[in-house]
């Protein structure tokens, strides 16, 4: 996701330029005192060009320290835009080691040589695109109510069309850069609202291009993140009218309508993705997922696994569910072949290995409950045997889970399961083995 807007961000973040031939923190700081000053004129004030103006000022605010920056943007080219930087420092973050450039007013960011985010210092002004956009939406009404400008003002000052045909578009891009800055920070709620106005500026028929669709996907995206599943409804809906994301938009508008307990709606949705990217595993096994788990409808799970192992035969876990689905149903040997198929692509798949040996080690339990039943001595000791040549069978698959991924939250009843199978086969070495493992006596014999 990350990469979708860096890209984004290059390609709209910084296309358009400022009416003012100088942008410094200074000039833009004079600029905004004389709009504060124009704006509270009986004259000036109700006028759609003090507005326009003062929009302009905004933007101007809000690209004053960063008009040079990009993402992915190298340092030497930085320090050719910028100069050198007053500091340089070095931290450690969770993506790794972090170059900090510190300017008089920004301090810019860089990993693994290249430009990641920024953090201004001097902030001129809060909001200042959100400032802007009311500026021109003071200005849009002014025009619309009719201004009289007078024989000057129509002379000099005209409609402000023009300046707001060109102020639009850059007013979006910029919205949509101080949502990627949003979004880096994981600040999805803020991210959301910038990502909005980003939309509803590009629907402005001030906006002369139609709005990019990575936008409006994107800004159904964060409002997921976000978590605001009913928001991010009309912009995923609008992405997928637009043919934007393949089966992908499908499956976020799934786990909007989940999030929202809307189980027939997920359902559809699902539905009508696989009616249009049918060879689109995403939405196949969302698909088979919401029939195995969700509604437990095996006959559909199976009918939906069965098109997803043809799609991609080689997909551990198409089998796996298909083995779930089999033990669900206690069509144990049909489980059996299901999760050995899934071992053999990837041996060390801890759910596979995890199942397999559960069934084998269930199946021997029942058979030793059985044999406690029979009476003569020969012949329980037959069925025990019997039993434990099964529950021997469990061993491998356990080990391999065990050594698979020791993080898995399942570890411990991997671990436990061993225990009671090596205590039952009196495999002494490996039960004192195990019992270290478990921060038990090494000593302890009891299942």
């Amino acid at each position: 996701m990350k990469r979708i807007f860096i890209i984004f961000l290059a390609v709209f973040g910084f296309a358009f330029f400022a009416e003012s031939q100088e942008l410094t923190p200074e000039t833009v700081k004079r600029r905004l005192d004389r709009s504060d000053s124009r704006i509270e004129h009986d004259k000036h004030g109700e006028r759609a060009k003090t507005w326009v103006d003062r929009g302009i000022v905004f933007q101007d605010v809000f690209d004053v320290n960063i008009q040079f920056l990009y993402f992915g943007m190298a340092q030497d080219e930085l320090r050719l835009f910028m100069g050198d930087p007053n500091e340089q420092q070095t931290v450690e973050t969770e993506t790794g080691v972090r170059n900090v450039l510190v300017y008089d007013n920004i301090e810019v960011y860089f990993e693994n040589g290249e430009l990641v985010g920024w953090e201004e210092t001097d902030v001129i002004h809060e909001n200042p695109l959100e400032n802007a956009y009311s500026s021109f939406q003071r200005a849009i009404q002014i025009e619309e109510e009719g201004e009289d400008r007078g024989f000057f003002g129509n002379l000099f000052g005209g409609s402000q069309e023009r300046r707001l045909m060109d102020a639009f578009p850059r007013l979006s891009g910029q919205f949509v850069s101080q949502a990627v800055l949003q979004y880096e920070d994981a600040d999805y709620d803020k991210a959301y609202e910038s990502f909005k106005l980003a939309v509803e500026v590009a629907d402005s028929p001030f906006h002369e291009e139609p709005v990019d669709t990575g936008l409006v996907y994107n800004t159904g995206f964060v409002a997921l993140l976000a978590g605001k599943h009913q928001e991010s409804l009309p912009y995923l809906e609008r992405a997928k009218e637009m043919g934007y994301g393949g089966g992908t938009v499908y499956v976020l508008l799934k786990e909007a309508y989940m999030e929202m307990d809307d189980l027939e709606n997920a359902e559809q949705i699902l539905q009508e993705g696989f009616q249009n990217y049918p060879d689109d595993n995403a939405v196949l096994t969302e698909l088979v997922n919401f029939y195995l788990v969700v509604t437990e409808d095996a006959d559909a799970a199976f009918e939906y696994l069965q098109i997803a192992i043809e799609q991609e035969p080689n997909n551990p876990t198409f089998y796996f569910a298909q083995g779930a689905l089999y033990e669900r149903m206690d069509e144990l040997e049909k489980a059996k072949e299901s999760y050995e198929k899934s071992i053999s692509i990837d041996p060390d798949y801890f759910d596979a290995n995890y199942n397999m040996g559960v069934v084998y080690y269930n199946e021997a339990v029942r058979m030793l409950e059985e044999a406690n039943e029979i009476m003569d001595n020969v012949e329980y000791e037959k069925a025990r045997d019997a039993a434990y040549e099964v529950l021997r069978q469990a061993i491998p698959y356990l080990e391999s889970a065990h050594l698979a991924n020791p993080d898995h939250p399942q570890q411990e009843n991997v671990m436990d399961t061993l225990r009671i199978i090596y205590y039952r086969l009196g495999m002494e070495d490996e039960l004192e083995e195990m019992n270290r493992k478990l921060g038990r006596d090494p000593e302890d014999v009891s299942p």
